[in-house]
């Protein structure tokens, strides 16, 4: 497979429902040639034919999902014969809370691909089942449960910027509400719900955990210094071994109740540690516009 020059390979899948189509439309507007569907056995054939033509194709973006389950096997030997041959490849996963794809189904009235001789529940859970590898391979996993058509566009667009940097690893550190649901793209996930919940306190409640008189309350507390500590030495330890593993993305994930306050400035908090590991973080605070 002696293509003109590596190829820039990204592998969209995840769960019917999850954004797999405006996923790829993203990316054939950003300037990917796109095949949507595709077994992933014919990924290196369609690869072969791009090396053996004139065309000047170097971006491609591949769709592989469920409707071709009878292809889905022998994942890791085809993605180690495309890096092989010196390609970037990456692997995009969407996914999303089985009540949002149950939801979406319902609202949009589609069929899904595996629910024909049975109910979308437990197509769903069948689908998660055939997805496991790929799952477990992806680069990138983007929940997109409660993601909206713009808010997907914008976490891509992120994602192939952090890429083009060709930084040797990205640190997301995010916070969320438990009430909202765990975020399905967290590496490592911190509880901090056992901190002191500004939420109740009158004065504090309406602001949020990046307003000064939140951070002091949040931070005035001796359980918060300690929690602190414990985390600058969590990172210290493992973030290098992750990068020395090879990791591509680390996400980072803080919840409290709600992920308005006390989730809010321990991120803020962690972004310190972790630019002082000689990162540049990216902050996002999934949660805290939701009441």
């Amino acid at each position: 497979m002696d293509s003109k020059q590596p190829l820039n390979i990204i592998i969209v899948t995840g769960m019917s429902g999850s954004g797999k189509t405006t996923a790829m439309a993203v990316l054939e507007d950003m300037g990917f040639f796109c095949i949507d569907n595709i077994p992933i056995q014919l990924v290196r054939k369609f690869i072969e034919l791009v090396a053996d033509s004139k065309d000047d194709i170097h971006n491609l973006a591949f769709s592989v999902d469920v409707r071709g389950r009878g292809f889905l096997s022998g994942l890791s030997d085809e993605l180690s014969v495309l890096r092989a041959a010196k390609n970037k490849v990456t692997i995009v996963f969407l996914d999303s809370s089985d009540s949002v794809l149950l939801k979406r189904y319902s609202e949009t009235r589609r069929r899904h691909p595996l629910a024909h001789d049975i109910s979308i529940e437990e197509g769903v859970t069948l689908e998660r089942k055939y997805l496991e590898e790929f799952k477990a391979q992806a680069d990138r996993i983007i929940d997109t449960s409660s993601f909206t058509v713009h808010d997907l566009k914008s976490e891509l667009k992120l994602f192939l910027h952090e890429s083009a940097k060709a930084r040797p690893m990205t640190i997301i550190l995010q916070s969320f509400g438990y009430r909202f649901g765990v975020p399905a793209d967290s590496d490592i996930v911190f509880d901090v719900r056992f901190l002191k919940n500004p939420y109740f306190v009158p004065e504090l409640k309406h602001f949020t955990g990046l307003d000064q008189c939140v951070i002091d309350y949040v931070k005035n507390d001796g359980m918060t210094t300690r929690f602190i500590d414990i985390v600058r030495t969590f990172m210290e330890f493992t973030v290098p071994l992750y990068y020395a593993e090879g990791k591509s993305y680390l996400t980072i994930s803080f919840g409290c109740t709600g992920g308005k306050h006390r989730s809010v400035t321990i991120v803020e908090e962690a972004k310190k540690i972790i630019t002082a590991l000689g990162y540049t973080p990216v902050i996002k605070h999934r949660d805290i516009e939701k009441e």
